[in-house]
């Protein structure tokens, strides 16, 4: 694995900016709460896979019209980001298998999906020593990653 100190708050705004046509499409909104130049210690390339398939989740079981939020900060030698989304709360049975390989949310929608990317989201995390954790009540979904920051 390679470990850099990628800007997270650059990262961030330029996957908001690549994915702006899909947002654009569902009527979309993506709000970004990042402090600024927070540093990581990781490596970049997979944490892009990450987030990638964080964001891509987000907008496909977005409710059209609604925002997603993209909040990090550092805090002490970890950073906590937290995406959350407005779309259909996820039963407490489900949450508990979210990331496990092959196991997909909805098989009846048509997506694409093959099951494996949060499980690969988490495996990449737990490489990087950090946790991936997520709630879903009244409609909002939150994903929250935790990883070591550069001190």
């Amino acid at each position: 694995m390679s470990r850099r100190n990628p800007n997270l708050t650059r990262l961030l705004e330029q996957f908001v900016y690549e994915f702006q046509p899909v947002l654009d499409q569902k009527g979309l909104t993506c709000r970004l709460a990042v402090g600024e130049d927070i540093l990581l210690n990781c490596d970049a390339d997979k944490m892009q896979r990450v987030f990638d398939n964080l964001l891509r989740n987000a907008v496909n079981y977005s409710y059209d019209g609604t925002e997603i939020t993209i909040e990090a900060k550092h805090s002490g030698d970890s950073v906590t980001l937290k995406l959350s989304n407005c779309g259909g709360t996820i039963p407490r049975e489900k949450l508990e298998r979210i990331f496990e390989q092959f196991y997909r949310l909805d098989t009846g929608r048509g997506s694409s999906g093959n099951g494996l990317g949060l499980a690969i989201a988490k495996q990449i995390i737990t490489l990087h020593k950090g946790t991936i954790t997520v709630e879903s009540g009244d409609g909002l979904t939150v994903f929250t990653v935790t990883l070591p920051a550069v001190s």
